[in-house]
């Protein structure tokens, strides 16, 4: 019975040491492998996709044109249209195709040209040209673009295409292209009147305007105000149709008007860092200007650089390691910076993480992706990485002390366990005694 007796006691006592350890240190058996739980960020920021053909927002706003469109120059991203994808009269507008095509279609533009019957006459021009004037194919594309010169770019077609309506064959090709397919050029300088067939839209002469303004020296002309040429070896003065040109901000474009397409404008804007281009047909003629300005005051108000990611600042927190593990923040690869709306916003984060490391830990390890998703649109994912190396576990204070506090009461739970056991025996020997 004694021998019985103690071989219970000695069971019981194992079997309640094992029992406190593993209420105390669960752990042991059943290690924390889980990642980190993910934080759901939202912001509110509404992203420009890529190239869209469709206006991104329908604020209001006062313009008296008929139609009307503005662009993000650098994404190609419609902000605002009004009646956008319309097929209308572009009147003088229609020079921004013809002078591209000039300016990539003539190695010299130095050279001097003669003037034809075809291409003399007022023509509704600044000035006439009669036949046999000359005059450099450069002066030609200025007289074009800076005074709107009709004669100037039947001139131009002629040298290039042999005839204007080979040269209108390209326009239409090169429109084609530029994915300006509710185009058709029936001219080379917009005049309409025998010409109903010669039509676009607002949205076609952006796509235009955004390629022509990524060439050097078109850029140059169009936000010329002034300037002067040679005929015959006179100068001529020459100054800008375009009225916006007297505002810094204002780099160009082009002017136009006729019966049939009112009173037109294109202008490309760098107002705050903002590169916006605004095409206004069909407006009056008091209105067409501010229109413009209308349309780019509101974006300047209402749309604004945003940094939506800042790889300064952590994003995630993971656990690294096995036996010992230690917490590593995460941060992004890179920043990631759009134009936003103000009011009309809604961005997400979404975190993939790669499985857990072993130590140590080289900095700029690849820890997972972080997936940009704006009113659910993917626009792009880059990498979570760890911004310092780590060789052993640097985070003592947490994870040692939360170890320190579960021995001491383990301590202390076995120590009374002990004590009771000793009383129990001293008692029970103090019975036998008796």
């Amino acid at each position: 019975m004694k021998k019985h007796f103690s071989l219970s006691l000695q069971s019981i006592i194992i079997i309640l040491i094992s029992i406190l350890s593993l209420s105390i240190f669960p752990g042991f058996l059943y290690p924390d492998t889980a990642p980190a739980d993910r934080e759901s960020r939202e912001d509110n920021i509404k992203l420009f996709t890529e190239g869209s053909n469709k206006p991104l927002y329908d604020d209001f706003i006062d313009i008296e044109a008929t139609n009307a469109l503005l662009m993000d120059a650098e994404s190609g991203n419609i902000l605002w249209g009004k009646n956008e994808n319309q097929e209308v009269y572009p009147a003088s507008i229609t020079k921004i195709m013809t002078a591209i095509l000039v300016i990539e279609n003539i190695e010299d533009l130095d050279e001097i040209v003669e003037i034809s019957e075809n291409a003399s006459g007022v023509n509704h021009s600044a000035f006439f040209f009669d036949r046999g004037d000359r005059i450099t194919l450069l002066d030609l594309l200025k007289s074009a673009l800076i005074v709107s010169h009709n004669n100037a770019t039947i001139a131009l077609a002629e040298y290039i295409a042999g005839s204007t309506g080979d040269f209108v064959a390209m326009m239409n090709r090169k429109a084609n292209e530029l994915g300006a397919h509710n185009t058709n050029f029936e001219n080379t300088n917009g005049l309409d009147s025998k010409f109903p067939g010669h039509k676009t839209t607002a949205y076609d002469i952006a796509l235009i305007a955004k390629y022509a303004m990524e060439n050097e020296l078109f850029r140059e002309i169009v936000s010329t105000s002034t300037d002067e040429i040679l005929l015959n070896d006179a100068k001529v003065p020459l100054e800008n149709t375009n009225k916006l040109l007297i505002y810094d901000y204002i780099k160009g474009i082009k002017t136009g008007y006729t019966e049939n397409a009112g009173f037109c404008l294109a202008a490309f804007s760098d107002l705050n860092g903002r590169e916006l281009i605004t095409v206004i047909l069909n407006s009056g003629v008091n209105t067409r200007e501010r229109d413009a300005l209308n349309l780019i005051y509101w974006a300047d108000n209402n749309i604004k650089t945003v940094k939506l990611v800042d790889s300064q600042i952590p994003l995630e927190s993971v656990k690294v390691g096995t036996n010992t593990r230690v917490s590593v923040d995460l941060y992004a690869s890179e920043d990631i910076s759009r134009m936003i709306h103000l009011t009309n916003n809604h961005v997400e984060l979404e975190h993939s993480l790669e499985p857990v490391r072993t130590l140590p830990l080289k900095k700029n390890t690849v820890m997972g992706d972080l997936t940009v998703t704006v009113n659910d649109i993917d626009i792009g994912t880059i990498s979570l990485i760890n911004i310092t190396s780590i060789d052993m576990p640097h985070i003592y204070q947490d994870v040692s002390g939360k170890i320190t506090r579960q021995k001491i009461v383990t301590i202390a739970c076995l120590l009374a366990f002990y004590f009771l056991v000793i009383i129990f025996i001293i008692f029970k020997n103090l019975l036998k005694k008796r």
